[in-house]
C-alpha cells in the first residue's frame, strides 16, 4: 500500500512539474479586442507582422462584439489588424507572453491598446498620426465629389494636397517622437515605420546615432547599427559598390561595366507585390531616357530562375536583368543593405550615387530632375 501511495505522489509531481515546464515554455502573445459595433459578428479579424521579409498571417471570427488572437512571435512586433487580409487598419505591439487589450472605437482604425509600455508608447504615436489621417480622410471626401462631378483637374489637385499631408505626416511624426524619445522601446520600430524599409544615411544616421546605449545594444539595435553601416556606403555622393552577377543567359555582369551611363540599380523580385507594380514606372522610365545615356540594371532577389525569368516577360522588362538565385542572400542586396524591397539607386556615370528610392507615377520626372541638376554641377 505504501509504494502504492509513493507512486500516486511521484505521478502527481510528475504531472504538477510538466504543467508548470509547459506553462514556463509556453510565451505565446494573446490580444482580446472588443469592437464597439466596428465590424459584425461572424465576421473575420485578420493579423499579419513582417518577419525579415516574411509576412506571418492569422485571422479569428468576432463573437459577441469581441475576439481573441493567440500565437508566438520572436520578439517584440507591430501587429496589423484588419477586416481583410493585409488590410492593416490598426497597429499594436505584442511581444512573447504579453496579454494586450484592444478598444476599437467605432472603426477597427479607431483604437487603444493597453497592456504594455509599447503599446501606452505607441498611443501617443496613434494620436498625433489621427490628426494627420483626418485631413487625408476630409480630401477624401472632396476627392469622391470631384470624381463624381468628371473634374479631373479638381480630382488631381485635391490628390496632390493629399500627399502633401502625407509627406508632412511621415516627416514629421516619426522623426520628432523618436528625437524626443529615445530610450523609447519602440524607438526602432518607429524608425522602421519612417524609412519603410528604405536604406538612407542621411535620414537614418541623426534618428540611430541619439539613441540610448540600452536601445542600440538590444538585437534590433545590433540589426540597425550594421544597416547604417551599409547604408554609408551607399549614401548620396558615395561610389556605388560595385558587384558581378549573371545575366539571365548566365553571363556575368558587372556593374561597373555600364560606367559612362546614368544607371537605375533596382531590387526587386518575382514575388514582390510592390516591386511588380511598381515596374510600369520603371519601364516608362526607361523607354523615354534609354537613348540619353540612361539605362536600368534589375538585380533580383529570386532563387527560383523559372519564376524569375517568367516576371521578367510578363512585366516586359527589355533591360539588363540579373541574380545569383541566393534570395535573400543575394550577395548584392547584402552589399547594399537592402533590408526590404523595392530599392533602387540612381548613378551617374561615374558610379556616384545620385538619388535613393526613386519611385512612383513621376519616376520618371524625378530621374531627369536629377540628371539635369547633376549635368549643371
Amino acid at each position: 500500500m505504501k509504494i502504492n501511495t509513493m507512486r500516486q505522489y511521484s505521478i502527481l509531481a510528475i504531472l504538477v512539474l510538466t504543467l508548470n515546464l509547459a506553462s514556463a515554455q509556453d510565451k505565446s502573445y494573446l490580444v482580446h479586442g472588443t469592437v464597439n459595433g466596428a465590424i459584425k459578428d461572424g465576421k473575420k479579424i485578420y493579423s499579419y507582422y513582417v518577419n525579415g521579409q516574411d509576412v506571418v498571417m492569422d485571422s479569428t471570427t468576432v463573437v459577441n462584439g469581441a475576439y481573441t488572437l493567440k500565437g508566438t512571435v520572436p520578439g517584440q512586433v507591430l501587429l496589423h489588424l484588419g477586416g481583410r487580409r493585409l488590410g492593416g487598419d490598426a497597429k499594436i505591439f505584442v511581444s512573447p507572453s504579453s496579454k494586450i487589450e484592444v478598444i476599437h472605437n467605432k472603426t477597427l482604425k479607431d483604437v487603444t491598446a493597453s497592456g504594455s509600455l509599447s503599446n501606452t508608447e505607441y498611443n501617443k504615436v496613434r494620436t498625433a498620426l489621427n490628426v494627420y489621417y483626418k485631413q487625408m480622410e476630409d480630401f477624401d471626401v472632396l476627392n469622391i465629389a470631384a470624381r463624381k462631378a468628371k473634374d479631373t483637374a479638381r480630382v488631381k489637385s485635391i490628390r496632390a494636397d493629399s500627399k502633401k499631408v502625407y509627406d508632412s505626416m511621415i516627416e514629421e511624426v516619426y522623426p520628432n517622437y523618436i528625437k524626443r524619445n529615445t530610450n523609447s522601446p519602440i524607438a526602432l520600430a518607429m524608425l522602421d515605420e519612417y524609412l519603410g524599409g528604405s536604406v538612407d544615411a542621411g535620414k537614418l544616421e541623426p534618428l540611430f546615432l541619439p539613441l540610448s546605449k540600452q536601445i542600440k545594444s538590444t538585437p534590433e539595435g545590433k540589426r540597425w547599427a550594421e544597416i547604417l553601416r551599409r547604408s554609408n556606403t551607399t549614401a548620396l555622393g558615395k561610389k556605388a559598390p560595385d558587384f558581378v552577377q549573371t545575366d539571365t543567359a548566365s553571363n556575368p555582369i558587372k556593374l561597373s561595366s555600364f560606367r559612362g551611363k546614368y544607371v537605375l540599380v533596382d531590387f526587386w523580385a518575382s514575388w514582390c507585390g510592390p516591386c511588380r507594380a511598381e515596374n510600369p514606372n520603371v519601364l516608362r522610365a526607361y523607354q523615354k531616357l534609354k537613348d540619353k545615356k540612361f539605362t536600368v540594371i534589375g538585380v533580383s532577389i529570386d532563387d527560383n530562375k523559372s519564376a524569375w525569368l517568367k516576371a521578367i516577360k510578363q512585366d516586359r522588362m527589355p533591360w539588363t536583368q540579373v541574380s545569383d538565385l541566393k534570395g535573400k542572400k543575394n550577395e548584392a542586396a547584402i552589399l547594399y543593405g537592402v533590408d526590404a524591397i523595392p530599392q533602387n539607386w540612381l548613378l551617374d556615370p561615374n558610379g556616384i550615387v545620385l538619388g535613393i528610392n526613386l519611385r512612383g507615377a513621376h519616376l520618371t520626372e524625378q530621374i531627369e530632375k536629377l540628371i539635369e541638376t547633376a549635368k549643371t554641377k
